[in-house]
């Protein structure tokens, strides 16, 4: 299948995102929680990368350290030797202790080690015009910037991802969800980030956001759906993708339902 075909819906396929890996039952954003969805059968995995003091990326959601290591601090405060050093697993579980922050290029070598077809969301969370020329230029040295979207809250950072790299996907999310949005902003993406469980997510809105999205020609990819339930709820919704905290009930409730080939 072409690279360019991967990313769309077909009547027998309805592609899973993976939220950091599988976050519901791996530290997040750890090299063994993306090996375990890509062993699990996910069409991508989505992570978020920030910089490090000596302006190193790595894979980490928060800004801060705090929630998911045994330290604190914001990411930008150390270097990255001094992040390796830090247990980034056994908040999650002691059955993860010692496990190690990733760099961006260890979960790149990872995904070209595993699969010549998983696609990756990767969301800017450190928002400088540095961390996304970086990302950047690491997805074309391992090939795979064809099969990457670029993701951000701050609607800068997708317009500006798309002026300083035209190649490049991206996606965004409804402007009531994003800083410093414009409305060319839609323009820019090729994906919007579509939730459903957040306190204002009526039907009523999910669809209006969903139809908005086909108007504009964006891609509709909904989240998050860790139940069969709310699998369901969004393939009625028409969307274009699923991501799941724990992926396997997206996989399981698809496949039963001829939707995942």
């Amino acid at each position: 299948m072409n690279e360019k075909d991967l990313w769309y819906a077909r009547p027998d396929h309805i592609p899973v995102l993976g939220h950091r890996g599988i976050c519901a039952r791996f530290p997040e954003n750890t090299l063994i929680s993306f090996e375990a969805a890509i062993d699990l059968g996910v069409d991508l995995i989505e992570f978020d990368v920030n910089l490090t003091r000596d302006g190193e990326l790595v894979v980490i959601h928060d800004n801060s350290i705090d929630r998911t290591s045994d330290h604190t601090g914001l990411t930008r405060d150390y270097t990255l030797a001094e992040l390796k050093t830090f247990d980034f697993g056994v908040r999650f579980s002691e059955n993860f202790k010692g496990t190690r922050i990733p760099t961006l290029r260890e979960v790149l070598e990872l995904v070209n080690s595993k699969s010549g077809t998983l696609l990756l969301n990767v969301e800017i969370k450190d928002m400088t015009h540095e961390c996304v020329d970086k990302t950047v230029a690491m997805l074309h040295e391992y090939g795979l910037s064809e099969r990457s979207v670029i993701a951000c809250f701050d609607a800068s950072i997708i317009r500006y991802t798309k002026s300083a790299h035209p190649e490049m996907r991206t996606q965004g999310f409804p402007g009531r969800y994003m800083q410093n949005f414009t409305e060319e902003t839609y323009d820019c993406m090729f994906g919007m980030g579509i939730p459903i469980g957040w306190g204002d997510c009526t039907d009523e809105k999910i669809t209006a956001d969903v139809k908005f999205a086909r108007s504009r020609g964006i891609l509709a990819w909904l989240f998050c759906a860790d139940t069969p339930e709310a699998v369901r709820r969004c393939v009625g919704f028409g969307t274009d993708n699923i991501t799941g905290n724990d992926p396997a009930v997206a996989l399981e409730t698809l496949k039963e339902m001829g939707l995942h080939a």
